[in-house]
Formats: C-alpha cells, structure tokens, sequence
C-alpha cells in the first residue's frame, strides 16, 4: 500500500495488523486480569511502576529471592495463556 505521497504505508498502520495488535492487546490484558494477586502486583511493581527487586520485595513484604519468582511465573503463565508466537508476532 502506497501513501500518496509515494512513500509505502507504515506496517502498522494497515488494517490486519491494527487487528492483531489489538487482540494481542486483548489477550494480555485477560490473562494478567486471570494471574493470582501475588503475580499480578509483582508484575504491576516491577514492569509498570518500574521498581527494583528490592524496593517491591519490600513493599509486598517479603525477601527479594522469593520475589524473584513471582514475575518470572508471571511471565510463564502469560504466554502459556496467548502463546509465544503471539508475543513473537506482535514484535515484528
């Protein structure tokens, strides 16, 4: 698809895609919606509110290896949910 301008349309801007960005969207937001509270709050601390291990083990209230796990059994069961290939798709 060729913008009028001559230059080809940006990827991201053609319909399937916007698609698929959009379930995407919506298959990531149900399965963090889905992970236990533990899961879901080590996520929210780490990845949103972009604290270090140490200052969200602190706030949940519990040691920083214990911590540790809670995201990355997060993360397992996130793409256990969508699947990696969604995750891998959605990056290109």
């Amino acid at each position: 698809m060729l913008r009028r301008c001559g230059f080809p349309a940006d990827a991201q801007d053609e319909p399937s895609r916007r698609l698929e960005q959009t379930q995407l969207r919506q298959a990531l937001s149900k399965a963090l919606a889905e992970l236990p509270p533990d899961y879901r709050t080590a996520i929210v601390l780490r990845y949103v509110e972009g604290l270090s291990t140490q200052q969200a083990a602190e706030i949940v209230g519990i040691g920083e290896a214990a911590f540790k796990s809670r995201p990355h059994q997060a993360r397992l069961r996130v793409r256990a949910a969508i699947g990696d290939e969604a995750l891998i798709d959605a990056g290109r």
